[in-house]
């Protein structure tokens, strides 16, 4: 798993590349602790290069976003390939946390 931030306007952009599972929860988890933590709090997490997600990457996600709201800010996501889509959807993600198809389209919607 690998993360990094990026600025696009006055929003944080974290790339996630690599599998989000039980292997990579732990960092994955501290990393987006230390980004809900900081300073942006418009933040986007863009999932294109997310090869595979598992129930340990979801509560990550959901975590992160809870820190982000409880904070005033809010988590996007964006541009799942169909596999992670699928398991966003399956487990009702998409309902709890904003899913765009683009970048432009998640940054745009702050």
């Amino acid at each position: 798993m690998k993360i990094t931030t990026r600025q696009s306007y006055d929003v944080l952009v974290v790339d996630m590349e690599g599998r989000l599972d039980s292997k990579s929860s732990g960092y994955s988890s501290d990393e987006m602790v230390a980004i809900a933590k900081g300073d942006p709090k418009r933040v986007v997490v863009n999932l294109e290069k997310l090869d595979f997600i598992t129930s340990a990457g979801l509560r990550v996600l959901l975590m992160a976003s809870k820190l982000l709201k409880s904070a005033g800010g809010d988590l996007k996501l964006c541009s799942p390939n169909t596999l992670v889509k699928e398991v966003l959807e399956t487990a009702g993600f998409d309902s709890l946390l904003h899913l765009y198809e683009t970048e432009a389209e998640a940054v745009k919607s702050f």
